[in-house]
C-alpha cells in the first residue's frame, strides 16, 4: 500500500514524507520538486508557473497521470502531492494542515531558491494564499473536485504545533492499523 500525502502548502508535507520514507523504507514522489525543478528550467517562479497552469492543464495532466502509472507499477511509495489521494491507486490517503501565519514563517525560512522566495513574511502568507487559492480553483476546474476537503482523506492532521516527527509517528499509527484492517504488510 501507498501513502498519498497532501496538505496545506507549508505544512510540512516534504520533511513527513522524507521521514515517513527513511521509518517505513519507502520511496517518496514529489509533485512540488517536479514543479520547482519545471519552474526554474522556464526561469520563472513556482506561483507563476501555477497561474500559467490554470490556462495550460496539460502539465497538471502529466504529473496525475505519472502518479497513477508509478501507483499501478511499483509499491511501497510515500506520494507528497497536491492530488496524489486522487490519482495514486492504493493509498491511503493523508492531509496535513498548518496554520496560514505558521506556514508563512516556515516557507520564509525555508531554503527554496529563486523560485520561491519571499521578502519577508507577509509577503510569504501573501502569495501562499494566492498560490493555494489558485491550486484550489484549477483542480477543481480541471477534475471537479477539491483538495481541501477533508472528507477525501482517511486522515486528517493538524502540524501547526507538532514537529515532523511526531506528525510522521501519528501517520504510521494510522498507516499500521488501515494495513492491518485491509490486510496489507507495510
Amino acid at each position: 500500500m501507498h501513502i498519498a500525502i497532501t496538505g496545506n502548502l507549508g505544512s510540512g508535507k516534504s520533511t513527513v514524507a522524507s521521514i515517513l520514507a527513511d521509518r517505513l523504507g519507502y520511496e517518496t514522489y514529489s509533485t512540488g520538486s517536479v514543479q520547482r525543478h519545471a519552474a526554474s528550467e522556464m526561469g520563472i517562479t513556482t506561483l507563476e508557473l501555477n497561474e500559467r497552469m490554470m490556462t495550460d492543464p496539460s502539465f497538471d495532466h502529466v504529473i496525475d497521470d505519472t502518479v497513477t502509472k508509478i501507483s499501478l507499477e511499483r509499491d511501497h511509495i510515500i506520494f507528497d502531492s497536491r492530488m496524489a489521494w486522487h490519482f495514486a491507486k492504493n493509498a491511503f490517503r493523508v492531509f496535513i494542515t498548518v496554520d496560514i501565519a505558521e506556514a508563512a514563517h516556515r516557507v520564509f525560512a525555508a531554503e527554496r531558491g529563486d523560485v520561491e522566495s519571499y521578502a519577508d513574511e507577509n509577503d510569504a502568507k501573501s502569495a501562499l494564499e494566492r498560490r493555494a487559492a489558485l491550486e484550489r480553483r484549477r483542480f477543481y476546474e480541471i477534475y471537479g473536485v477539491d483538495y481541501a476537503d477533508p472528507n477525501n482523506y482517511d486522515l486528517v492532521i493538524d502540524s501547526t504545533t507538532s514537529t515532523p516527527e511526531r506528525t510522521a509517528q501519528l501517520i504510521i499509527d494510522e498507516f499500521s492499523k488501515e494495513c492491518e484492517k485491509r490486510g496489507e504488510k507495510i
